[in-house]
Order: structure tokens, then sequence, then C-alpha cells
């Protein structure tokens, strides 16, 4: 787990790992387990430390101290023991984060994947492919360079699949629409609404797939990638769509008067402070902020 997780993991490593994993079911199984007590423990200390920098959505929790993280990572222990059965009887690994909470998790075939706020996926690996399900939310994956094994997210009946080789590709699903942004290397899309033809993507290029249609974005990159450092940056947005954003990650949900729903908000902004933005937008576009609590509105 510590070298996958290194800086300078090389491609011999991720080779290494494969073979440990297919020499006894039992290694892919204890891996699984051993992701789920990394996630308890917060990772190594470097790992730690390289994060610290961005900000993100849990910014605001306190570091639990080292006996607590010994108690998680023995709880974790006894879960993952308990859960055998479950998983193998299930056939798929199931990782979620709840409001606010981003995960960063590497499977077992070596490739990385960082979940957004309230997002679930469902994993399969088999010796003929390496298969995901977005059930929700949003997800990075970063795929394994050396493994020849097919890689394809479905999301929402849109079919992702990643070019052999080093593939970074951000997906998001909002109910059965879906977003795909390419990164690095390449990927083809099927499945898209009235029977279009597959769409190869080249990097930095946006498919969003909706009931409508299909459409093709070239986004700014830094913009979307911004929410795995637990930002969300607006360019000329209506202040409706900011405040639905900036809604994921809050339990303190904010809503907009209807007259002033359609104004343009364009700026920088850390996600799960709610409050702090509506105070800020408010003193922008000189609005009131009504209400107190876990409930907000922005009006005149």
């Amino acid at each position: 787990m510590a070298r996958l997780h290194a800086p300078d993991r090389t491609a011999e490593t991720e080779a290494a790992f494969r073979a440990w994993c297919a020499a006894d079911p039992a290694h892919a199984a204890a891996f699984e387990h051993m992701t789920a007590v990394w996630d308890v423990a917060g990772g190594l200390h470097a790992e730690r430390a390289s994060l610290a920098a961005r900000p993100s959505p849990t910014s605001g929790v306190r570091t639990p101290s080292r006996r607590l993280v010994l108690a998680g990572v023995a709880g974790a222990l006894v879960l993952a023991v308990g859960g055998v059965g479950f998983w193998r009887g299930a056939g798929a690994t199931v990782y979620s984060t709840a409001v606010g909470e981003q995960r960063r998790v590497i499977l077992a075939d070596g490739t990385r994947v960082i979940l957004d706020t309230d997002s679930e996926i469902r994993v399969r690996l088999d010796d003929k492919a390496r298969r995901v399900a977005l059930v929700r939310g949003r997800a990075s994956f970063t795929t394994a360079t050396t493994d020849p094994r097919p890689f394809e997210v479905e999301a929402g009946g849109r079919h992702v699949r990643a070019q052999p080789g080093a593939t970074q590709v951000d997906i998001r699903r909002d109910a059965d629409d879906v977003t795909v942004t390419l990164l690095t290397g390449g990927a083809q899309v099927t499945g898209l609404p009235g029977d279009a033809a597959p769409v190869s993507l080249a990097v930095g290029q946006q498919l969003v797939a909706a009931s409508a249609g299909i459409r093709m974005n070239q986004p700014n990159v830094a913009d979307a990638v911004a929410w795995q450092g637990g930002r969300a940056v607006f360019r000329d947005d209506t202040l409706a769509a900011a405040v639905a954003e900036m809604n994921r990650y809050s339990a303190v949900k904010l809503s907009v008067a209807p007259d002033v729903a359609a104004l343009r908000v364009s700026g920088t902004y850390r996600v799960g402070d709610n409050a702090a933005f509506a105070r800020s937008v408010g003193t922008l576009l000189t609005l009131r902020v009504v209400g107190q609590g876990e409930r907000l509105t922005l009006a005149r």
C-alpha cells in the first residue's frame, strides 16, 4: 500500500502488485481491507502532508490523535474481517462518500480514484476486464499504466472506455446526465442519447450527454479539476447554478429568491462553507442573507 501511494511509484511496482494479487485470491481481499484501514488512518504522514496545502471540504475537522487513529485502525480491521463473505458474495467492491467528504483510493489493479462529495462507485475486476459503475456523484480515474485489461466506467447508461496506458478521466453523473472530461490519454464514450455514434475524446475535451442531446466543450483544465482541491470555480454562471453546486458540499443549504436567480457569478470559492459563500456573494451582488442555521436564502 505504501509503495503504491509513493510519488516515485514505477511500472515495475504496479506489475509486481498485480502478480501478487493474482497469486492468491486472499491477497486481493487483503488489499481491499488495507485500503479501508488506510482511509481510516489517513494514509502515511507524507501523503497527508502533501495534501495539507490544499483546502478541502473537511478542512475544519480536527486531526485525530494517534491513539484515536490506532483505535480506528483496529476497528477497521475487525470490520474488514467480518466483511469478507459479504464482498465475495456481492461480487463488487463499493466505495462511497458522504456530503462534504472526499476520498482517495487505489483499486486492486493500481488505478487511482478520487471520489467527490456524496458519490458512490462499484468496482468489479476479473481476468478479462475492469468495470466500474458510477452510481452517483463524481469521480476522477487515473488508470494503471501497464494493465492490459479493458477499463470501463458506466454512468447513467453511458460507457466510458479508457485507452490502454495511463489515462486520467473525470466523470460526473447528475441523475442521467453525464459529463466526461479527458485530462490525459484517450477515451471513447458509447451509449449516447438518440443512438448517437461513439465519441472519441481528445485530451482537454469534455462531453456532456443529457436527455436533450450531446454537447462538446473545451473547458479550462484547472477549473475542471478544482474540486479535487476543495474549490469551486464559477465563470459567469447564474447565481442559481452556483448555489446548486455549493449545496452539494454542505449540510447548510442555500436557496435563491426567484428575482435574483439569474444574476451572474464569477470567482473561486472554498466548498463546504456555504455561510461564507453567501456572505461573499451577498456583498458582491448587494444581496441580503436571510435565515440562520442550516437554511439560508439570498434575496434583494
